[in-house]
């Protein structure tokens, strides 16, 4: 198997094209092997899987390797898909992997990477809070029944679209994704076009939830650091810095302070936005969790050419084109660099920040031209129960070549 991967689409037919493609040393009556059980920092942990010995070779499943830290009990999580019977992967080890013995534990299961869910159609009712000078929704109704239907889901990776095709839901709303392989994350998103009204979209992964193996088998492997003596390391015990100040002769001494918090896109900014992308002096920044500017607005484009002076937007929604000041524009969702036409397929609902950079943008790989960076809700800030979601974070299987700590 070509090292996960580019992003493929797979369905449950068999893939004759793996058949024969990884070496067999080490295959002795075992499903599994191993490079190595004592390594180095910055060597890779490598290992095959192959179900042919003990007649588990399913066309599709999952391997699930945990690796856990003996001193510590730290543990890391990875999984990949076997196809036609094999997985393999390449971890390359950090240089923050603490040494000492790990525990690696080998677990397949016949389960495979699939989306679930339902649509609800709902009705909003909404009323001025007289204190914000916002409309809040004081009600949520769902209607009890989805007669059938379609949407339209994309999945969008760090490539652009990797998949689009059309869903048919059944009579409570509920649907299920063909099975699909990709790599690390991507972003699910739904367009549910048809019927007035909104939809709320909830979707469960099985491989995020509880499985069971038909396989398991533990490997102890031992990591040395040559570069670092026993003597060099000194555990700290973080109570020696903790203390509490009580006297009661200086409670009530102190004057009364209003401390003002940060908004929430404040707070997103400071968890979200890294590097380059945070220090740029000239950035101008929408948001959409404290305020529904973006939110008002039918799609990214729209508002793009409504409140970005200097920007220029041409062609349709599938075929846009932009320019700023004469200069190209390079677009990023979630700081990965996209297609301006990927945009199209973000709903305003979902996002959580917009940052427009003009040219020359000092951002990743912008060159002279402007930027623009969206970045959706996530964590805590998408949770609002009184807007929908059509827009979610999946993630997929371990790429073939991972790295392991930093």
């Amino acid at each position: 198997m070509n090292h996960l991967l580019t992003w493929i689409p797979v369905f449950f037919a068999g893939l004759p094209f793996l058949q024969d493609t990884l070496p067999t040393t080490g295959h002795t009556g075992s499903a599994l092997w191993v490079n190595q059980r004592t390594l180095h920092i910055k060597d890779t942990f490598s290992f095959r899987w192959d179900g042919q010995p003990i007649g588990k070779a399913y066309p599709t499943a999952t391997l699930h390797v945990w690796a856990d830290h003996l001193e510590s009990g730290r543990r890391w999580k990875f999984r990949y898909p076997i196809l036609n019977g094999m997985a393999e992967g390449d971890l390359a080890l950090g240089k923050t992997l603490p040494p000492g013995m790990y525990a690696v534990n080998f677990m397949a299961s016949d389960q495979f990477f699939d989306v679930s869910g339902r649509v609800k159609k709902v009705r909003i009712k909404t009323a001025m809070n007289h204190e914000t000078r916002k409309r809040d929704t004081i009600a949520v109704y769902e209607y009890p029944r989805l007669m059938g239907g379609e949407l339209t889901y994309y999945l969008l990776g760090r490539e652009g679209i990797l998949h689009s095709e059309k869903l048919v839901l059944d009579d409570e709303g509920r649907f299920n994704l063909p099975p699909i392989v990709f790599g690390d994350s991507a972003q699910l998103i739904f367009d549910p076009k048809k019927g007035k009204g909104t939809y709320w979209i909830d979707i469960e992964t099985p491989l995020d939830s509880s499985f069971t193996p038909f396989f398991t088998e533990t490997v102890f492997m031992q990591l040395d650091d040559p570069a670092q003596k026993p003597e060099d390391i000194r555990v700290v015990d973080t109570s020696e810095y903790s203390f509490e100040f009580s006297d009661p002769r200086f409670t009530d001494m102190l004057p009364e302070v209003k401390v003002s918090g940060k908004s929430n896109a404040q707070k997103f900014e400071d968890e979200y936005v890294t590097g380059m992308f945070r220090n740029s002096f000239d950035v101008k920044t929408f948001e959409g969790l404290d305020s529904d500017l973006i939110f008002r607005m039918n799609n990214i484009f729209l508002f793009l050419q409504s409140h970005v002076p200097g920007l220029m937007y041409k062609g349709n929604f599938l075929n846009p084109s932009f320019s700023w000041r004469g200069s190209p524009v390079s677009f990023y969702l979630n700081e990965m660099f996209v297609r301006s036409s990927d945009i199209a397929m973000v709903a305003p609902m979902d996002v959580a920040l917009i940052k427009a950079y003009p040219p020359p943008a000092m951002v990743s790989g912008a060159g002279s031209g402007g930027a623009i960076a969206i970045y959706t809700k996530r964590g805590a800030y998408e949770k609002d129960p009184s807007k929908p979601r059509y827009h979610f974070m999946v993630r997929g299987y371990t790429q073939g070549e991972s790295r392991w700590g930093e």
